[in-house]
């Protein structure tokens, strides 16, 4: 293992309770995220936000920031920390529009220490000489807040960090009409609560 703990970023887009799905990284994203050390980066910078078109929105406390560890030849380990939603970004203002909408996050409050004692615990598992890998995903759930159009249903997700400066896409355009072969994800996700 390199002497940091380097931040591969792995997207799992988590439209609804245990549906998983991936999109690509576009390649500048690699490059920009390739200099985010878990060492020493600070979670309480780190954003992370959503589009979405308008017949979907995040469900109220359902995305999550999830970190998975693998150690050596241990099995992986993940961690789930609650994001909290924060005004969207200016950054990203010229993502939204009339036919999309974007939703920011950070890390709330009260996970913030679950999430550097889970960090030490890593760092120290690294210093002990065993190697490992990281992954970080922003799974969001989603609900369906009106009708969605017959073709495809397009998701954007975005992570900012204190290395990156700006928000970094992660995977743009994935059609959750195409996610996954062999199931229809846009059928099941549920009505939003009135």
């Amino acid at each position: 293992m390199p002497p940091k703990l380097l931040l591969h970023v792995f997207l799992r887009a988590c439209v609804t309770i245990g549906l998983a799905g991936c999109g690509h990284m576009p390649v500048t994203s690699m490059v920009k995220l390739a200099r985010v050390d878990f060492e020493t980066s600070d979670p309480a910078q780190l954003r992370a936000a959503i589009k979405l078109p308008p017949g979907l929105r995040p469900r109220p406390n359902g995305v999550l920031l999830r970190i998975a560890v693998r150690v050596g030849r241990a099995p992986e380990e993940a961690r789930d920390f609650m994001l909290r939603e924060i005004p969207a970004p200016p950054e990203l203002t010229r993502e939204a529009g009339s036919n999309v909408h974007v939703f920011a996050y950070r890390i709330d409050e009260t996970d913030l220490t679950r999430l550097a004692t889970f960090r030490a615990e890593l760092i120290a598992k690294k210093n002990s000489g065993q190697g490992g890998s990281i992954s970080i995903s922003v799974q969001p759930q989603a609900c369906q807040a009106g009708e969605l159009p017959n073709g495809p249903v397009y998701f954007t997700t975005y992570l900012r960090t204190a290395e990156t400066g700006d928000y970094v896409t992660l995977a743009r355009d994935v059609d959750l009409r195409t996610i996954m072969r062999d199931r229809a994800i846009v059928d099941e996700i549920p009505r939003c609560a009135p």
